[in-house]
């Protein structure tokens, strides 16, 4: 519910005041929105889905090296654009504290009750539940997709990067699906091959099991960009948080829950 938990405003004002120059803006929007008013719902008219990055932000070093090599004078600084972006949700404590919110309030009790559903946590005695410890994603990944454009995000497991089974994926979508035309595609079961869009409209958010589940998000190709956060959270019993996988670097800090 946004009324409740309205992470798409957070990301919104985030975006507002970044450099235009390295992540992106919107054109004119000094001149739409008064500058006391920034970060407040009732004034801000930008949609994420108008938001435009530069095209050396989308390059990386090695794709624009291979531009240059065909007579394209093109800068790669995707790798230095994402950086600043993980850097900023990272730092910005309002947005944290919101995420939080969200997470603790809705994400675990939720997950929690569908596990005692399933009968992978049991309840206590007198039918109340156990005290369950949970390591979310903190802070949640934010994907900026802007199209047309071919760019995709091929299909992975992420237990190819050193996941493990004892987490589940949870997916956002910020921004319009029937403007970006863009989905989350994945299998149902592991190698079943059966891709389907997961179909979360805005204001929704999925879970999947993404550590042995193949997915991908294909092309964008739309005018619009494409905005969505995504998070993993292990669940105790299940999940190791000291375990890293061998040639692999631990990128996402996580906070430990118990309820």
């Amino acid at each position: 519910d946004e009324r409740s938990h309205n992470l798409r405003r957070e990301i919104l004002r985030i975006l507002l005041s970044v450099d235009a120059d390295v992540i992106g803006g919107w054109i004119d929007a000094k001149k739409e929105i008064q500058k006391e008013a920034v970060g407040k719902e009732e004034h801000i008219q930008l949609r994420l889905e108008d938001f435009i990055i530069p095209e050396s932000s989308l390059l990386t070093k090695k794709m624009a090296k291979r531009l240059r090599q065909r007579d394209h004078k093109s800068e790669g600084n995707g790798e230095h654009s994402q950086q600043t972006l993980s850097d900023i949700l990272a730092n910005d404590e309002r947005f944290l504290s919101a995420f939080d919110d969200f997470v603790v309030e809705f994400i675990l009790p939720h997950l929690k009750s569908r596990l005692i559903d399933c009968s992978v946590l049991a309840p206590s005695s007198n039918g109340a539940a156990l005290e369950t410890t949970f390591y979310y994603q903190r802070p949640p990944t934010l994907r900026l997709q802007p199209g047309p454009s071919t760019q995709k995000v091929s299909t992975h497991r992420d237990s190819d990067y050193g996941h493990q089974d004892g987490e589940l994926n949870f997916w956002m979508p910020l921004t319009d699906p029937s403007l970006t035309q863009i989905d989350l595609w994945a299998e149902s079961l592991p190698d079943r091959g059966d891709y389907h869009p997961l179909g979360a409209r805005l204001g929704q958010i999925i879970s999947f099991h993404g550590s042995s589940c193949r997915h991908y998000v294909p092309p964008n190709p739309t005018r619009f960009t494409r905005a969505s956060l995504d998070f993993r959270v292990g669940v105790g019993g299940f999940f190791d948080p000291k375990w890293k996988m061998r040639g692999t670097k631990e990128d996402h800090h996580r906070r430990k829950v118990t309820l």
